[in-house]
C-alpha cells in the first residue's frame, strides 16, 4: 500500500488514484531563461521517482505533465539581451528554444528521458485556456480589472467561503499587492492574472465585454491552465519544490476554485554549507560540473526527499564509490553465463530484500531505507531471483545500471581461457589474460564461489 506525504493535510496518506489504473501527475517545470542548476534538478528527480514507483511497483499507467514557462519578466529581459535584433515574440521564442534544449539534455544526464514525460507544454501555447479561467473568475466576481491588468482578489475568494492557505498557515489581511511575476514576498495578497501591455514586450489581445486588454498572463495562471487542460480537475498528484508552496501552488489552487490536485508532494532544497543553492547567492553548480551525473542522482536518492540535502564534493565522491560497487554487482549478475546462477536464493536474503525494498518505497518513497536493504544481498547473493530483484531496483531508482548487452563469443572464450589458467594454477598466464580482457574489452574478471564473473570497467 503506497503512502505519500500530502502537503494539503501535512501527513502521510494512503495513495488512492481517481482512476483505478491511471494516475495523472503535474510537475512545475523550469522557466527557460537560463541553465538550471543541480538544486533545480532535485525537483524533477522527485516526480521521476514517483512515476517509476507507480509504474513498476503499483502497476499503474502514469500521465506525467511538466510545463515549460516561456513568458515572464526574466524571459523577456533575457530575450532582449540575447536577441536584440529580433522582434519581442521571435526573441522570446528563440530564448525558450535554446534553454529548453539545454534543460532536456540536463534531465537526460541524470536519467530522465524526454519520452518519460507524457506532455511538455509551453505556456505561450495555452494563453487561450488561461483567458478562459480568467473570464470565469471575472464572472464570479473574484477577479477585477485595474489599469489594464487583471487581478485575483483573495478577499472576494474568501468571502465566497473558500480557504486561502491550504498549503501554508496564512493569517493576514489583503492590504498589499505585488504585480511582478513571482509574487515572492509573503504577505502579498491579490495577485496578477493578466499583466497590461508594456512597450517592446510580447503581448496578446484579450477581449472582454467588447473591450480589449492587450497584455500577457501572470505566472500562476499558467500552471492552473496547463495542468487542468491535460489532466482535468481534480487530478491526482502535483509536485514541486518546497519554495513553490506559497505563493505559486497556493494561487494555483485558488484559481482552480479551491481544488486542483488531491496530493501535493514537495521536495526540500539542496544546500551548500547549509545555505540554499540559488543564483542570487552565487553558490550554484550545473550538472556539467559533476563528472558522474548518475552519482549525483544516487546522492539525491540517498536522502529523504522531504529533508534538506547538503551537497559536498566529499559526499559526491562517496556516492560515486557506492554506485561503482553496485554497478559491479549488477554487471556480474547480468553477465553471468546461462546456468551459472541458481534459480532461487535458499538463504532467504533476496526475499527479505524484496520485502524491505517494497515497504521502504511504499512508505513515502523512503529511498535511504531502500538503499540500506541492499546490504543484505549486494556482492553476496548470485542467483536468478537476485538478478530480477536488481532489475526492479534499477527500474525504480533509474540509475541505468542494468546492461543486458551480451558478451561476444571472443570475450567468452578469453574468459574461459582465464578460468582454465586459474584452475591449472598458471597464474602468470591468468594475469596476462586478465590484463588483456581489461585492456581490450574493458571488462574486469573476478573469481567467486560460482566461478568467474565479469563486470564492465
Amino acid at each position: 500500500m503506497l503512502k505519500l506525504y500530502n502537503s494539503l493535510t501535512n501527513k502521510k496518506e494512503e495513495f488512492k488514484s481517481i482512476h483505478p489504473n491511471r494516475v495523472g501527475m503535474y510537475s512545475c517545470g523550469p522557466t527557460v531563461y537560463d541553465r538550471i542548476h543541480i538544486g533545480n534538478l532535485r525537483a524533477f528527480l522527485l516526480p521521476d521517482l514517483v512515476q517509476r514507483v507507480l509504474r513498476y511497483l503499483e502497476q499503474k499507467d502514469v500521465e506525467w505533465v511538466m510545463n515549460i514557462t516561456d513568458i515572464d519578466d526574466r524571459m523577456i529581459n533575457r530575450s532582449k539581451e540575447e536577441y536584440k535584433d529580433l522582434n519581442p515574440v521571435a526573441a522570446l521564442e528563440s530564448l525558450a528554444d535554446k534553454y529548453e534544449e539545454l534543460f532536456l539534455k540536463d534531465l537526460e544526464k541524470v536519467g530522465i528521458l524526454r519520452d518519460d514525460i507524457s506532455h511538455l507544454p509551453r505556456a505561450t501555447d495555452f494563453v487561450a485556456q488561461m483567458k478562459k479561467i480568467i473570464i470565469n473568475l471575472l464572472d464570479e466576481g473574484i477577479a477585477y480589472i485595474e489599469n489594464g491588468s487583471i487581478y485575483f482578489s483573495v478577499d472576494k475568494y474568501k468571502d465566497k467561503g473558500n480557504k486561502y492557505g491550504k498549503l501554508v498557515d496564512l493569517d493576514y489581511e489583503s492590504k498589499s499587492r505585488l504585480g511582478d511575476d513571482q509574487d515572492s514576498k509573503a504577505g502579498s495578497a491579490d495577485f496578477v492574472l493578466w499583466k497590461a501591455k508594456k512597450p517592446s514586450e510580447p503581448y496578446w489581445d484579450f477581449e472582454i465585454s467588447g473591450e480589449n486588454y492587450p497584455g500577457r498572463p501572470g505566472w500562476h495562471i499558467e500552471c492552473s491552465a496547463m495542468s487542468t487542460d491535460f489532466l482535468g480537475k481534480t487530478f491526482d498528484i502535483h509536485t514541486g519544490g518546497v519554495d513553490l508552496k506559497f505563493p505559486h501552488h497556493e494561487n494555483e489552487i485558488a484559481q482552480c476554485g479551491g481544488a486542483q490536485a488531491n496530493y501535493y508532494l514537495h521536495n526540500e532544497h539542496i544546500t551548500i554549507q547549509s545555505e540554499k543553492m540559488a543564483k542570487s547567492v552565487g553558490n550554484i553548480k550545473n550538472i556539467d560540473d559533476i563528472k558522474d551525473p548518475m552519482a549525483f542522482r544516487f546522492l539525491v536518492m540517498s536522502a529523504n526527499y522531504r529533508s534538506q540535502m547538503d551537497f559536498s564534493e566529499t559526499e559526491l565522491k562517496v556516492a560515486h564509490e557506492k554506485i561503482a560497487k553496485l554497478r559491479t554487482y549488477i554487471d556480474q549478475l547480468m553477465l553471468a553465463r546461462v546456468g551459472q546462477l541458481a534459480n532461487k536464493d535458499k538463504t532467504g536474503q533476496v526475499e527479505k530484500f524484496n520485502k524491505e525494498f517494497r515497504e521502504a518505497m511504499e512508505d513515502d518513497l523512503n529511498t535511504p531505507k531502500a538503499l540500506a536493504a541492499l546490504a543484505s544481498i549486494e556482492g553476496r547473493i548470485f542467483t536468478e531471483d537476485a538478478r530480477e530483484a536488481m532489475r526492479l531496483f534499477d527500474s525504480i531508482f533509474g540509475l541505468r545500471l542494468v546492461n543486458d548487452t551480451p558478451l561476444s563469443d571472443i570475450v567468452l572464450k578469453e574468459i574461459d581461457a582465464y578460468t582454465d589458467a586459474r584452475m591449472d594454477k598458471n597464474f602468470e598466464k591468468s594475469d596476462l589474460l586478465r590484463k588483456k580482457i581489461l585492456d581490450e574489452h574493458k571488462l574486469i574478471v573476478a573469481d567467486t564461489e560460482i566461478g568467474t564473473l565479469a563486470s564492465r570497467a
